[in-house]
Protein backbone atom coordinates (compact mmCIF):
# COMPACT_ATOMS: atom_id res chain seq x y z
CA UNK A 1 0.00 0.00 0.00
CA UNK A 2 1.11 3.54 -0.61
CA UNK A 3 -0.14 6.99 0.37
CA UNK A 4 -0.75 9.05 -2.76
CA UNK A 5 -0.25 12.30 -0.82
CA UNK A 6 3.10 11.82 0.97
CA UNK A 7 4.42 8.55 -0.47
CA UNK A 8 4.41 6.65 2.85
CA UNK A 9 4.27 2.90 2.38
CA UNK A 10 5.05 1.72 5.90
CA UNK A 11 2.16 2.49 8.24
CA UNK A 12 -1.58 3.01 7.98
CA UNK A 13 -4.39 3.35 10.47
CA UNK A 14 -7.42 1.20 9.71
CA UNK A 15 -10.88 1.53 11.19
CA UNK A 16 -12.99 -1.54 10.47
CA UNK A 17 -16.71 -1.72 11.10
CA UNK A 18 -17.94 -5.25 10.59
CA UNK A 19 -21.71 -5.63 10.20
CA UNK A 20 -22.22 -9.25 11.10
CA UNK A 21 -25.77 -10.48 11.41
CA UNK A 22 -27.50 -9.05 14.44
CA UNK A 23 -29.04 -11.40 16.93
CA UNK A 24 -32.45 -10.98 18.51
CA UNK A 25 -33.06 -12.72 21.80
CA UNK A 26 -36.64 -13.58 22.65
CA UNK A 27 -37.57 -14.55 26.17
CA UNK A 28 -40.75 -16.46 26.84
CA UNK A 29 -41.69 -18.19 30.07
CA UNK A 30 -38.11 -18.54 31.27
CA UNK A 31 -36.59 -19.81 28.02
CA UNK A 32 -34.59 -17.92 25.44
CA UNK A 33 -34.67 -18.29 21.65
CA UNK A 34 -31.98 -16.72 19.46
CA UNK A 35 -32.77 -15.42 15.98
CA UNK A 36 -30.46 -13.98 13.35
CA UNK A 37 -30.31 -13.18 9.66
CA UNK A 38 -27.96 -14.77 7.16
CA UNK A 39 -24.49 -13.22 7.07
CA UNK A 40 -24.82 -10.17 4.86
CA UNK A 41 -21.04 -9.77 4.70
CA UNK A 42 -21.23 -6.00 5.04
CA UNK A 43 -17.83 -4.61 5.91
CA UNK A 44 -16.88 -0.95 6.02
CA UNK A 45 -13.19 -0.10 6.14
CA UNK A 46 -11.52 3.31 6.39
CA UNK A 47 -7.76 3.40 5.76
CA UNK A 48 -5.67 6.53 6.38
CA UNK A 49 -1.96 7.22 6.21
CA UNK A 50 -0.29 7.08 9.63
CA UNK A 51 2.20 9.78 8.59
CA UNK A 52 0.00 12.50 7.10
CA UNK A 53 -3.58 11.36 7.81
CA UNK A 54 -4.64 11.37 4.14
CA UNK A 55 -7.24 8.87 2.99
CA UNK A 56 -5.96 8.81 -0.61
CA UNK A 57 -4.38 5.36 -0.39
CA UNK A 58 -3.39 3.10 -3.29
CA UNK A 59 -3.91 -0.48 -2.15
CA UNK A 60 -1.57 -1.73 -4.89
CA UNK A 61 -3.45 -5.01 -5.25
CA UNK A 62 -3.63 -5.73 -1.51
CA UNK A 63 -6.70 -7.90 -0.81
CA UNK A 64 -8.28 -5.91 2.00
CA UNK A 65 -11.10 -8.45 2.34
CA UNK A 66 -8.69 -11.02 3.79
CA UNK A 67 -6.86 -8.80 6.28
CA UNK A 68 -7.83 -11.16 9.11
CA UNK A 69 -5.48 -13.80 7.64
CA UNK A 70 -2.58 -11.85 9.20
CA UNK A 71 -1.81 -12.36 12.90
CA UNK A 72 -2.96 -9.71 15.37
CA UNK A 73 -0.25 -8.37 17.69
CA UNK A 74 -1.64 -6.85 20.88
CA UNK A 75 0.51 -3.99 22.20
CA UNK A 76 0.67 -2.47 25.65
CA UNK A 77 -0.08 1.25 25.95
CA UNK A 78 3.64 2.08 25.93
CA UNK A 79 4.32 -0.13 22.92
CA UNK A 80 1.37 1.45 21.06
CA UNK A 81 2.68 4.95 21.80
CA UNK A 82 6.09 3.88 20.48
CA UNK A 83 4.56 2.50 17.28
CA UNK A 84 2.62 5.75 16.73
CA UNK A 85 5.80 7.77 17.38
CA UNK A 86 7.66 5.75 14.73
CA UNK A 87 5.22 6.92 12.08
CA UNK A 88 5.33 10.52 13.30
CA UNK A 89 9.15 10.45 13.12
CA UNK A 90 8.94 9.23 9.53
CA UNK A 91 6.59 12.12 8.79
CA UNK A 92 9.05 14.71 10.14
CA UNK A 93 11.99 13.24 8.26
CA UNK A 94 10.04 13.11 4.99
CA UNK A 95 9.16 16.81 5.28
CA UNK A 96 12.81 17.92 5.65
Amino acid sequence: MKCNKCGNNGGFYVNVTDYKPLEMWEFSEGSMTRYCQKDAGDNEMEVVCASCGADDVDFEGFDKENYTDRPLVILSDDEWDGKVAENKTEEKSSEE
